[in-house]
């Protein structure tokens, strides 16, 4: 039995598109909610610039309401050495690096080549295990880009070796616009495993076109174990136009179980979560399970007893 290793970005990838700003107190009810509902790791915010992503100003802020309790299991964004440095310095010990697949894409989301994007991650590296922090990095639009379009297999497993070596915990494969299917996922992971191992891979999907959860399935088959996936599939990227809808967890947990992989999280909890985040944000979520509730097996009680005539 495979175990999972879920990440829920929900708080992060999820809020950073909305316009409305959330405050602080909502935001700590939800990842306090993951976490209490054992997701194993959440992406909780991210240090870049209120400029360009206003919703997440209040990081340091979070961070702190959180405490120190619940620092091993969360996550935190950072697009360089400067937002390493602020995230060492309110005690985060795991960030992550999104490097996009394409030098149009990562102009647009940290104005760098991906050249040069790749240049600082040893220093990031670096700096962070000093700092007894983790490293991951995801590697955006691995399968599409919105600015170039198709992107090739082999440019993808060039990329995640040339991450790889730099020491880096976790390499990510990120579907970011949602152009992903099953075959390609299946394809993507074979050739990607002989450069970095697949315990070491993780699988970033959104359901923009409605094969989230199929994407995640195909993935497991392949021998993946670690993804992210956003609670009642909330979310999209600010700089990749139309790409609504990462995976919603609870709904991607329900098919690995399915599946016969093991989970910490509690899907039910999820569920609950999903619901109090549609309250906060006043309109329904992508998700299905949360709406359709847990199937048990049982008759729900209003349809117990039928009556005919």
């Amino acid at each position: 039995m495979t175990h999972i290793l879920w990440t829920d970005v929900a708080p992060r990838d999820g809020l950073q598109n909305i316009a409305a700003t959330i405050p602080t107190e909502a935001k700590f009810n939800l990842v306090r909610g993951l976490l209490d509902a054992r997701v194993p790791r959440v992406e909780a915010t991210a240090f870049v610039s209120p400029k360009w992503v206003p919703q997440l100003a209040d990081s340091a802020d979070l961070l702190a309401a959180l405490g120190d309790e619940p620092r091993g299991r969360i996550r935190v964004l950072i697009p360089n050495l400067r937002g390493l440095e602020l995230a060492l310095q309110n005690g985060v010990r795991n960030v992550l690096v999104t490097i996009g697949a394409t030098d149009s894409f990562n102009r647009r989301n940290v104005n760098r080549s991906v050249d040069e994007s790749l240049a600082e991650l040893p220093r990031i590296v670096d700096a962070a295990q000093r700092g007894d922090c983790a490293v991951d990095v995801a590697l955006s639009v691995s399968f599409g880009c919105p600015f170039e379009g198709r992107v090739a297999v082999d440019r993808v497993v060039e990329l995640c070796a040339r991450i790889a070596e730099t020491g880096v915990a976790e390499v990510g494969v990120a579907d970011t616009i949602g152009v992903a299917t099953p075959r390609a996922v299946t394809e993507m992971c074979a050739a990607v495993s002989g450069v970095v191992p697949l315990q070491r891979v993780s699988l970033h999907v959104h359901d923009t076109r409605g094969l989230g959860v199929a994407n995640v399935a195909a993935a497991y088959e392949a021998g993946v174990n670690r993804f992210d996936g956003s609670v009642g599939g909330v979310g999209g990227c600010p700089f990749a136009p139309r790409s609504t809808g990462n995976v919603c967890s609870e709904d991607a947990l329900q098919a690995l179980v399915s599946l016969g992989a093991s989970i910490d999280a509690d899907i039910a909890a999820l569920c609950r979560v999903s619901e109090e985040l549609e309250a906060v944000l006043g309109q329904p979520l992508p998700g299905k399970l949360y709406r359709a509730g847990v199937w048990t097996g049982e008759a729900a009680p209003e349809t117990r007893e039928v009556r005919v005539g």
